[in-house]
């Protein structure tokens, strides 16, 4: 093995790299949509801006694609185990209602 970076490495967007931090950060965690908050593997209770920031802070990426990875990962790669289709309707609208604020104006 040499000490040369991945040619993949060298290719990737900040914004990539963003999202890799994002998903790595997350791994284990867990989400309680009803208090909007997202439960670290560690335990720890945080808002999206909280979450953004405790990510940012162990990464290269800019605060602003790390939250908005944060956003996606709540809005199309989280799933809940054990939901109903209800159950799972309501987590949904929830999640909904919580990003919403988060929505680009284009």
């Amino acid at each position: 093995m040499s000490n040369e970076p991945d040619e993949f490495f060298l290719y990737v967007s900040e914004s990539e790299q963003a999202l890799f931090d994002v998903l790595d950060a997350l791994k284990g965690a867990s989400v309680d949509a009803r208090e909007q908050q997202i439960i670290w593997a560690d335990g720890a209770k945080l808002s999206i801006e909280d979450t953004a920031r405790k990510i940012h802070s162990a990464s290269d990426a800019p605060l602003n694609l790390v939250q908005s990875h944060v956003v996606g990962w709540l809005e199309v790669i989280y799933e809940p185990e054990a939901l109903n289709e209800d159950q799972m309707e309501e987590f949904e609208q929830l999640i909904e209602l919580w990003i919403t604020p988060y929505d680009d104006p284009a």
